[in-house]
């Protein structure tokens, strides 16, 4: 048991560790949820979901809009998912204090195994596969269960493709994408409420994708965080720059060493960092992918004040 930071209630609150169970005790089988499918598509990158039931299928459909379809077989699917039941009500049981929510991962190479309170699993993105086993412990709805295994999901089939899913607010504006990115409390959905001179994309989880020719782009998702307002932005848009954001009197660009800078975003690559020491190539990938995109520290206030800083830089 380890204490961690949280800028909600600004206190520090337990976070219990632990392991998935080896791959073996997913092989034994068990009965399909149902017999609904759904698709999460975000540009390439395409999750398909089998063996639900319909009501959970309709939630998972009214939550992504955009994004999600009726879950119809593709054959550039980066995974397809079949969900299960499992005779249990958690694999991990609710605390009986507010602490950390416990998602533990393991990584064997390309599987990469999953345990939540109510959702255990595992993917492989070599193979294009997984599996949810969901119990009937009521702690936290289904589909938020759901919604973290699949943003899991879509930060390893992203990293495998040299792009990344980042801690990070986005925001679009005058057709380039800019991250800010900084752990809990650093300000990032301040950040985003304020802004009035862009289309923000999420306060919490960004995600970019290579682009064709070289570079990343910001691409859509239904991963915003807090962030509420304006419609889902769709499509993608090139990187600008990377910004680890700093709360100041007075809002600026700053230069910052490129492997301080680096270090900071590697540390908000949320369920992949972990892994780097398994996956060192994986490390290499985002190094690279990263490389042209040029990352500064950006002082800000509560006000888009910082957008004349960006643009005074050039940027």
């Amino acid at each position: 048991m380890s204490q961690r930071w949280s800028s909600k209630g600004g206190k520090a609150y337990p976070v219990r560790h632990g392991a998935p169970p080896p791959f073996e005790f997913f092989a034994e089988p068990r009965p399909a949820g149902g017999t609904a499918r759904f698709g999460l598509t975000l540009a390439e990158l395409r999750i398909e979901l089998e063996g639900l039931e319909d009501a959970l299928a309709e939630s998972l459909a009214a939550r992504y809009g955009p994004y999600g379809d009726a879950g119809l077989p593709q054959p550039d699917a980066a995974l397809r998912i079949r969900v299960a039941r499992e005779p249990r009500a958690y694999f991990i049981e609710p605390p009986d204090a507010p602490e950390f929510n416990p998602i533990w991962l393991a990584c064997d190479g390309l599987r990469i195994r999953y345990l939540a309170h109510q959702l255990g699993g595992w993917f492989d993105t070599g193979a294009r596969q997984g599996q949810i086993l969901m119990t009937s412990g009521t702690y936290e709805p289904e589909i938020r269960s759901l919604e973290n295994y699949l943003r899991c999901a879509v930060a390893w089939c992203a990293a495998e493709r040299g792009g990344a899913l980042v801690h990070a607010a986005s925001a679009v504006r005058a057709g380039k994408a800019y991250l800010f990115y900084g752990e809990s409390g650093a300000g990032k959905s301040t950040l985003s409420s304020v802004s009035t001179r862009s289309r923000v994309v999420s306060d919490d989880l960004s995600l970019v994708l290579p682009r064709e020719g070289g570079g990343l782009d910001l691409v859509g998702s239904p991963f915003r965080g807090t962030y509420e307002e304006g419609a889902p932005v769709l499509g993608r848009f090139p990187l600008a720059a990377g910004f680890r954001i700093v709360k100041a009197e007075t809002a600026e660009v700053r230069p910052a060493p490129r492997a301080v800078a680096f270090g900071q975003l590697v540390g908000n690559l949320t369920f992949v960092a972990e892994a780097f020491k398994e996956r060192p190539d994986l490390f290499a990938s985002v190094e690279r992918a990263f490389a042209a995109v040029p990352l500064f520290h950006l002082a800000f206030r509560k006000d888009d004040s910082y957008w004349d800083a960006i643009d005074a830089a050039g940027l």
